[in-house]
């Protein structure tokens, strides 16, 4: 199948062969169809399958384009996602000179969205929940006239606690609004929203068996007493990148790991975290966008949603407490049916989280430092082999398992060998005793023999 099949206007077609988009994915081959008929759809789906075009073609290709009033409001959790939809979204209207779009997130200027409101109202809104529910109320952005709604990554919307800024302005939605969501996740704290808003919808989860996109490579990194810097020194100079997301935990680990960057002689670096003023975050995104860094480090909000063109390797310094956010962070590569690494550094103190993403069949290749290089752990067969009829294994092997058991204290290995060659002893001692029982029976048994014959 192709875009072409769709029937799309003109102007989406000549914008799909520019960007030289020729087959639809998975997840837009089912939606598509299905808003280009004004039908209200949740889709699930992962991260880097094309969610975005899903609802934005076919909503592009139904708008009255002669009439100048709100007809689509998508609603995101983050300004960087919203500035996305917004580029997408001009990409896709190049060759249409009717069509209105803006976008209206915290920390802009009120007064210029305030002056621009008054003037004309946007065919297409973009934003975050909070500056649009305040554009309402202060009766300059005028919401309920829109033929379509899609809330874009609503998880996350409701993680962040915007879901209550959401439920004010769909409240406030005619009945025969088409209201669409999309995520990679759907939370069970969703479901009541669901039933209020999307009873009707139409459910389509694109999600294989695998949580992550098949074309990404996890692979493990045991740090053990080895510093996180030295670590990730050996990744840069065993790698030759196009683009590299570091990941961190924390918004003041960010400086820290582009001092280690810089350190290994990496000298333009860019950032993404909270602690860019709005400003700031979006020079930075467009230069990000612009492919001006090889080396990004981020914080968890460049995890969701924003699709940065040609990421080919995601290093994690450690693992997020909430494991969803490593699903989206590796999700950063391995896009647009490219391959990509993720990377992560872990040692004991994050084994539960490894064992928790593998339980989720996440599949992880191990590697460990050796020599000051990266090479792979060759795992050793878990399950042995015992003999039944040789009782030295299986009391040995006894022995083992209870240990396995038992809380590791100081001195457990020394432990476990001292009882393990003890056995060992009496089993020999034991052998030699019935060896000598036979060798006396055998010899009792000739002599009786030449006696009696």
């Amino acid at each position: 199948m192709k875009f072409s099949d769709f029937g799309f206007k003109k102007f989406i077609n000549d914008a799909l062969d520019e960007k030289g988009f020729k087959e639809p994915t998975s997840i837009q081959k089912k939606v598509i169809p299905l808003l280009k008929k004004h039908k209200s759809v949740i889709a699930q789906s992962h991260t880097g399958t094309g969610k975005t075009h899903a609802f934005l073609l076919p909503i592009l290709n139904n708008l009255d384009y002669e009439v100048n009033k709100v007809q689509a409001l998508i609603i995101t959790p983050t300004r960087e996602l919203a500035r996305q939809i917004f580029a997408n979204t001009k990409e896709m209207l190049k060759h249409n000179n009717k069509a209105t779009v803006a976008f209206f997130v915290g920390g802009e200027a009120f007064e210029k969205q305030a002056s621009s409101l008054k003037n004309k109202q946007p065919m297409i809104v973009i934003g975050t929940p909070t500056k649009l529910k305040s554009l309402y109320e202060s009766n300059l952005l005028q919401l309920t006239t829109t033929n379509y709604v899609v809330i874009d990554e609503c998880d996350m919307i409701f993680d962040l606690g915007f879901i209550d800024d959401l439920d004010y302005m769909l409240a406030k939605m005619n009945n025969d609004t088409n209201i669409s969501l999309f995520s990679a996740t759907i939370a069970n704290g969703l479901k009541p929203f669901l039933t209020k808003y999307l009873s009707k919808s139409i459910f389509i989860e694109n999600i294989d068996k695998k949580p992550t996109n098949e074309n990404i490579e996890h692979i493990l990194i045991w740090t053990k007493n080895k510093e996180n810097k030295e670590v990730l020194k050996l990744i840069v100079e065993s790698i030759n990148p196009y683009i590299v997301i570091v990941f961190v935990n924390k918004k003041d680990q960010v400086k820290e790991v582009i001092g280690w960057l810089k350190d290994f002689g990496i000298k333009n670096i860019g950032e993404l975290h909270g602690d860019l003023d709005p400003r700031q975050r979006s020079i930075m995104q467009k230069r990000i966008q612009n492919m001006e860094f090889r080396w990004i480090v981020a914080s968890d909000i460049a995890a969701r949603g924003i699709d940065i063109d040609g990421v080919s390797h995601v290093v994690s310094i450690d693992l997020p407490k909430d494991l969803e956010y490593y699903i989206h962070r590796s999700g950063r590569t391995g896009r647009n049916q490219y391959l990509g690494k993720s990377y992560v550094l872990f040692n004991s103190t994050n084994q539960h989280l490894i064992d928790t993403l593998k339980s989720k069949k996440i599949e992880f290749k191990n590697m460990k430092l050796a020599n000051n290089q990266l090479v792979d752990i060759i795992e050793r067969k878990k399950n042995k082999v015992i003999n039944p009829n040789n009782p030295g294994v299986l009391e040995e092997q006894k022995i083992i398992n209870r240990f396995k058991k038992q809380p590791i204290k100081p001195g457990y290995k020394k432990k476990r060998k001292l009882e393990i060659e003890k056995v060992k002893k009496d089993i020999r001692r034991k052998h030699i005793k019935e060896s000598i029982a036979k060798i006396k029976k055998a010899k009792y048994k000739k002599r009786r023999e030449e006696l009696f014959d």
